[in-house]
């Protein structure tokens, strides 16, 4: 496991800020995405390696009024091996308040395995808007965290071979892309010292979950006060990949070894060797060029394990057991107060790993865990269901307010019908529509 990094990006970086592409290109043929080979192996983790403005716009039509940049940077791989990604910093207008701006890293559900379904493509003016749902997604960091006045980053925690599921190299990615922002100037933060709060729902949790358990060890220096994570998708996955074979989200299944195919040779191997029936071939070809809503929808309620010829059962094959075992959630506890949430029938992702999961943090000393166990909810509606609980968690923490210590759980049956989601959109989405139409937001916090 690596997790260790004896060093790190130092703050203030001199690095040249290029001008906004003149087209947008998809990162498969934009060559920011692929800087030399040499420079990245000889960068420390996090550091910037190219920089570049950007117009943001939602749905890369409707243009967005903050100031944003991308920074290619360099981070690490499963393995150890050093790989670079791009994080899209989304900065309010105005000067930052004095001792500089708090940071927030969203990470967004990419669930792909595809480059051009990568967040910092979405979020440009120009890019084509094939992952609808990533490209929607957007919105939330911008109302909740811009709006806030705060900084922040958006990485691309994938990497470069979009390795979809990769817990590892995802947290990692995520990590450096905070060293990377808080050594870029125009961020207008305060260095290692910064506040920083993670948020992730669904296939966001799988770096940001996985980054509260490594941060200790992988990024020490940072100041990270929480992290928020709902719907998450990697406390069990044998189980998730098991309860939804067959099922109408059985395309997911598909698109996961898709991902860690492009970072576990083994797995690709093991693949190509058992993948034999044309059909479920094209199937698998078809989630390394589709976007998570499409790739999704694409044939459900089919038998993907059962497509796989291995002898036995596919997830107990050696390749795909050492992806369990290294990415799998609860190999550490955090060193952070940590937000969960989750419906305790949820559709996609069953809780019962998540409940095994925080009884774990809980009996290893976590430090503070909040556990929503939401009673009249599933998967799709928990993106906003319990937007405003998480809001609310990190504002706090990203404030300075002290989180409960040890562990609290709650079971709220409908979180919709209590006040305080109406009070919570009644801050965000006034937010949301000024940036749609053009009016700059943050800058008066």
């Amino acid at each position: 496991m690596a997790t260790h990094a004896t060093a790190y990006a130092e703050p203030s970086e001199d690095i040249a800020v290029e001008p906004p592409a003149a087209i947008t290109l998809p990162p498969e043929v934009d060559n920011f995405y692929a800087p030399p080979a040499g420079q990245v192996a000889a960068a420390r983790p996090g550091e910037i390696l190219r920089a570049r403005r950007i117009n943001p716009a939602f749905f890369g039509l409707v243009q967005l009024n903050i100031d944003a940049w991308q920074l290619s940077y360099r981070t690490t791989d499963s393995f150890g091996e050093a790989i670079a990604t791009v994080t899209t910093v989304l900065v309010p207008r105005g000067p930052a308040p004095e001792g500089g701006r708090k940071l927030l890293s969203y990470q967004i559900a990419e669930d792909s395995a595809a480059q051009y379904c990568a967040p910092s493509y979405v979020i440009q003016s120009g890019g084509l808007p094939i992952d609808y749902v990533n490209a929607a997604e957007t919105m939330i960091p911008i109302a909740a965290g811009v709006g806030q006045g705060w900084t922040v980053v958006i990485p691309d925690y994938e990497g470069p071979h979009s390795s979809y599921g990769t817990s590892e190299l995802n947290a990692q990615a995520t990590l450096d892309g905070l060293r990377a922002a808080e050594s870029f100037s125009p961020a207008q933060l305060s260095g290692a010292g910064t506040p920083a709060a993670l948020w992730g729902y669904s296939g966001g949790t799988v770096p940001s979950s996985f980054a509260a358990e490594i941060a200790k060890d992988y990024a020490p220096e940072l100041n990270i006060v929480g992290v928020a994570a709902g719907g998450l998708a990697a406390a069990d996955y044998p189980e998730a990949m098991r309860h939804n074979n067959r099922g109408l989200y059985s395309g997911l299944i598909m698109g996961v070894f898709a991902g860690i195919a492009g970072e576990y040779p083994e797995v690709r191997d093991m693949l190509r060797d058992n993948v034999v029936d044309p059909v479920a071939q094209v199937l698998l070809a078809s989630k390394q060029l589709l976007c998570h809503p499409e790739g999704t929808a694409l044939v459900p309620f089919y038998d993907y394990l059962g497509a796989l010829s291995y002898k036995g059962d596919p997830l107990a094959a050696p390749a795909v057991r050492r992806f369990i075992a290294e990415n799998s959630l609860g190999r550490r506890t955090p060193s952070m107060p940590v937000y969960i949430y989750h419906a305790q029938y949820d559709e996609i992702l069953p809780n019962a790993g998540v409940d095994r999961l925080v009884d774990k943090y809980c009996a290893e000393g976590a430090p503070s865990v909040v556990y929503d166990r939401e009673l009249l909810a599933e998967h799709i509606s928990g993106v906003a269901g319990q937007l405003p609980g998480a809001f609310h968690w990190l504002r706090d923490r990203l404030d300075g307010v002290t989180a409960p210590e040890g562990c609290t759980i709650s079971s709220p049956t409908f979180v919709m019908a209590e006040p305080r989601f109406w009070q919570t959109l009644g801050e965000i989405l006034p937010t949301a529509v000024q940036a749609l139409i053009g009016q700059a937001i943050g800058a008066n916090k």
